[in-house]
């Protein structure tokens, strides 16, 4: 979705609207101040609510609201969040004031929107064929998105790939320490196992471990195992105890063969990644770690996992 944020030049800050009258100029202040609050990048779901009852109250017209919601839900890449407005994504694609324009350039802009949203909706429900017809009726509409939605097509294309597959849990690993393990070992018996890829040259792999190490703590609560592997292509079981030791990581720390076994068998071309794997070899999810679908997928094993 970052190639979307390029048509988005507003910056942040949190509007505070004081209670005595205002001037027309100072009115006009306070709107523009909290439309930049609620097109900014940091907002939170929770946030996001929140300011758009301030905006309905002082008036910001409906459209650059509905904006809102559309680009928060496709920075977030919140399928469920996005279908969910679905119905005000049409409205705003059949009644678009460009007088009104918040961050969508016309109503073929919007119009896509509501043809990849359908798309996202079709692959959902395992609707091949719908997804098809209304991820092209996307590209055909807005041609300058088209890499965000050609990642919609890679993103489904592996999910159908992940539904049919078992991984073999019993593929020979060592640990950072050198001791020989497999998935199977990891998993014990327990509900699931979430599998980090990383490697110590990914900067993005690197900021996350914070965020990993979080996880790991929440998640075993419910009987779920996450375990790190390392993917550095030399001195991988130095590399990755000493990034272990600096992070002060007890989670497994695991390194991936040479021969990159699960990388291949799910299609890894790309990390950050995690995946979510059942004691069957099922891949329950296949993707970003800050990707909310893995919540989603998490949450269907225990819904009384919440996220941090």
């Amino acid at each position: 979705m970052k190639s979307f944020l390029c048509i988005l030049t507003l910056c942040t800050g949190l509007a505070t609207l004081p209670a005595r009258a205002q001037s027309p100029e100072e009115a006009a202040a306070d709107v523009k101040a909290l439309l930049q609050h609620l097109f900014s990048q940091e907002t939170t779901q929770e946030e996001l609510l929140g300011l758009i009852k301030q905006a309905n109250k002082i008036g910001v017209p409906r459209q650059q609201i509905i904006e809102a919601k559309l680009i928060w839900g496709l920075r977030h890449q919140d399928t469920p969040f996005l279908v969910r407005i679905l119905p005000e994504v049409e409205i705003l694609a059949s009644a678009f004031d460009p007088a009104n324009a918040a961050a969508l350039p016309d109503a073929e802009a919007a119009k896509a929107f509501v043809a990849y949203i359908k798309a996202l909706k079709a692959g959902e429900a395992a609707d091949e064929a719908g997804f098809k017809q209304n991820i092209l009726e996307a590209i055909w509409l807005n041609a300058k998105q088209a890499p965000v939605f050609i990642q919609a097509i890679d993103k489904f294309r592996l999910e159908s790939k992940m539904k049919t597959m078992r991984a073999d849990l019993t593929i020979p690993l060592t640990t950072s320490l050198g001791e020989a393990t497999t998935l199977a070992d990891q998993l014990g018996g327990r509900k699931a196992l979430l599998l980090d890829f990383w490697a110590s040259w990914c900067g993005p792999c690197m900021n996350l471990m914070p965020s990993l190490k979080k996880k790991a703590e929440k998640l075993s609560a419910h009987g779920i195992v996450v375990a790190a592997m390392n993917k550095d292509d030399e001195n991988a079981e130095h590399i990755a105890e000493r990034i272990r030791k600096e992070q002060n990581a007890t989670l497994p720390w695991l390194v991936e063969p040479a021969e990159r076994p699960y990388s291949k068998l799910f299609a890894i071309d790309s990390i950050p990644r995690m995946i979510l794997i059942s004691p069957e070899g099922q891949v329950l999810f296949n993707g970003h770690p800050e990707d909310p679908a893995l919540w989603t997928a998490l949450k269907k094993l225990d819904a009384s996992i919440t996220e941090p």
